[in-house]
């Protein structure tokens, strides 16, 4: 049995991978490491300016799953974009940006859309890290096979893989419309900037389709 649900739980995790690996980390292996002229939380106060957000306040996000939009109606919150080996002013850290802001504004039409994303950014982070601490205190006191142990963790990262999976469409239609405002709001000084961080918008919107315990790995 411990073989079966091993064998179903990798089939979503694999997908999850392979997908970010080809439609996020490829892009902005390429392009996302050059440096604009700003940094990116000019880019997001321009974009809420430009969509008559104003008084939204910027501050940076307290815990992983809400870097992707905030439910609040009046703070967008940011990843701290000087963190390790991040700039400020990468196309990397405007794409996130400007997705963070476009997730934000979403939020507003489709409020439903959006919460669903954030639980699944939620259960991705937090329930596989749940169940690997459960395994381990089973395997310590010898209640747990090995086995059934590495099973039901690859299990508690193949649902959360399903559940980001299943909401993605969320990031994607935040990447269409943070594109969008780009382009008809002409956020960027050099429309060369521009070139670069639109597609890489949609390429981090693909990068969080991967568990968060994974994604640290990776």
């Amino acid at each position: 049995m411990h073989r079966v649900i091993l064998f179903l739980s990798l089939i979503p995790l694999l997908a999850a991978i392979i997908l970010r690996r080809f439609n996020g980390d490829r892009v902005l292996r390429r392009d996302g490491q050059e440096l604009l002229t700003t940094p990116a939380e000019q880019t997001a106060r321009k974009m809420l300016n430009a969509m008559g957000h104003e008084n939204v306040e910027l501050k940076q996000a307290r815990s992983p799953w809400a870097i992707l939009g905030s439910s609040s109606k009046s703070v967008v919150e940011l990843p701290d974009y000087t963190r390790g080996k991040r700039h400020p002013g990468t196309v990397e850290s405007h794409a996130h940006a400007a997705l963070c802001v476009a997730v934000f504004l979403l939020s507003e039409r489709e409020p439903q859309l959006t919460g669903k994303r954030e639980w699944a950014l939620r259960f991705g982070h937090v329930f596989p890290v749940f169940t690997v601490i459960c395994v381990v205190f089973a395997l310590v006191v010898g209640k747990l096979p090995a086995l059934w142990g590495l099973s039901i963790i690859v299990g508690s990262l193949g649902l959360a893989a399903c559940a980001q999976v299943l909401t993605l469409a969320c990031e994607l239609r935040a990447a269409t419309l943070a594109s969008v405002v780009l382009e008809k709001k002409r956020i960027f000084p050099r429309f060369s900037d521009e070139e670069f961080v639109v597609p890489a918008i949609r390429a981090q919107a693909w990068r969080a389709i991967v568990p968060g315990l994974l994604a640290r790995l990776m």
